[in-house]
């Protein structure tokens, strides 16, 4: 117990300094969350090949945010000047892939061999380029670590009040053969109680207004759900408890991002509208 109070603090404490003290710290946080998260999916998937790291590492460098935030340390220039360069370095890997499994020695189904690979790169390489854009997705297009450590803040509240109200008062499962601890109440109280942490958002993180973040909360409640299903579908699936042990007695990057990367697509969609 005391293990995992002190890992859990300690690793609070290194992603909040990381998300306010630069963007250059966010920045490789989650280049190395990352790149744990795909040696994570592979554990779960059974399906491990180097390919997946040159195809995140590429993914995640070449990223538009990527981009504004290393030029200020490195000429980036030869990409910056041809826009879509970087989307067709990505899709030439993607079908490199095709090329991979072609000429592999060992015969394997290659339906299941491109459909991991695809299933790798969407579930634990795209969610972080799209977390990487959310501190700049605002009216000035600056870096704003607020923004994420919000979005952080209305997860962690997600968690804590479904958990809390299925507690005292959950009856009726969620989803039992998945996860059989998560009921129906709890899943309402996790959606109903971060609203009240979504006004304290807005009157600390000026940003974006009430109306915003009160949307912003609804729909990280609600996608964050379904993304810890999902998380614990996979885990069912690989007859496994945890993803990793990156966190002793919390778990590894999947298990404590899974609502996140799950929900990082609609937070991006979400703030692009509103900003």
């Amino acid at each position: 117990m005391l293990q995992r109070a002190l890992s859990g603090i300690i690793f609070v404490l290194i992603l909040i300094s990381a998300i306010l003290y630069s963007r250059f710290t966010f920045y490789f946080l989650f280049f190395f969350l990352m790149l744990v998260a795909v040696y994570e999916f592979q554990k779960l998937s059974t399906y491990k090949t180097p390919f997946f790291y040159l195809l995140a590492i590429v993914s995640y460098l070449t990223s538009p945010e990527s981009l504004l935030i290393l030029k200020d340390y490195i000429d980036v220039s030869f990409f910056s000047n041809r826009p879509n360069l970087a989307n067709s370095c990505i899709y030439v890997l993607l079908f490199m892939a095709f090329l991979r499994v072609l000429l592999q020695k060992k015969k394997n189904n290659p339906f299941k061999d491109l459909g991991l690979t695809f299933l790798t790169y969407i579930y634990a390489i795209v969610p972080f380029s799209f977390l990487l854009a959310v501190p700049f997705l605002n009216s000035s297009q600056n870096y704003l670590g607020t923004t994420f450590l919000g979005c952080i803040i209305l997860i962690w509240s997600t968690d804590t009040f479904a958990y809390l109200t299925g507690k005292a008062v959950g009856k009726h499962k969620l989803y039992k053969k998945i996860s059989p601890n998560k009921t129906i109440e709890g899943s309402i109280g996790g959606l109903i109680f971060p609203l009240l942490i979504a006004g304290l958002l807005s009157y600390y993180f000026t940003q974006y207004s009430l109306v915003e973040w009160l949307g912003l909360s609804i729909l990280i409640s609600i996608f964050g759900a379904f993304g810890d299903l999902v998380e614990s579908m996979f885990k069912r699936a690989a007859n496994i408890k945890d993803s990793g042990n990156l966190i002793p007695g919390h778990g590894g990057v999947l298990d404590r991002f899974d609502s996140l990367i799950f929900a990082s697509p609609f937070i991006y969609l979400y703030l692009q509208l509103i900003s």
